[in-house]
């Protein structure tokens, strides 16, 4: 976390890392939570080799999880002489897949509830799980990743 000295913001990376369970399927849209998540994960792994990458997940973020990255920002760049851009908050390249996904619906399901989602993702023998939360704004559905206040 943010402590006197700037360091990346090691509960994003956590995050990040948890959520990068998923094969890509054919044009995911984040119309639907599955396609937002599919999105997202892709725009992570290509943020190794593609640093532009990082804008595209960040977009991908609800408003609350983009509002603390924005914060984190600013606070940084008081720290650090410079200014940041909120999707330098993420650290590139720090996901990776932690097991194995099935293929098609069987592996990923959301459940929603008016404008918010939970999408599960499971592993191929259904003993590993995790569960991703979105919210929908304005028709299209974010990420939701908790990252408390810098303190």
């Amino acid at each position: 976390m943010l402590l006197v000295s700037w360091r990346p913001p090691t509960l994003v990376c956590v995050a990040l890392a948890a959520l990068t369970m998923v094969a890509c399927s054919s044009a995911p849209s984040d119309e639907t939570p599955e396609g937002a998540v599919r999105l997202f994960l892709d725009a992570m792994e290509r943020s190794e080799r593609e640093p532009e990458a990082l804008r595209e997940a960040y977009a991908l973020l609800a408003g609350p999880s983009r509002l603390a990255l924005l914060e984190r920002a600013h606070l940084a760049g008081s720290l650090g002489g410079r200014q940041f851009d909120p999707w330098e908050m993420i650290v590139r390249g720090r996901s990776r897949r932690s097991f194995a996904i099935r293929e098609g619906v069987s592996g990923m399901r959301a459940s929603i509830d008016g404008d918010e989602a939970t999408v599960t993702v499971s592993e191929d023998d259904g003993e590993q799980r995790a569960r991703i939360p979105l919210l929908r704004e304005d028709g299209r559905w974010r990420v939701l990743i908790d990252i408390p206040p810098a303190r």
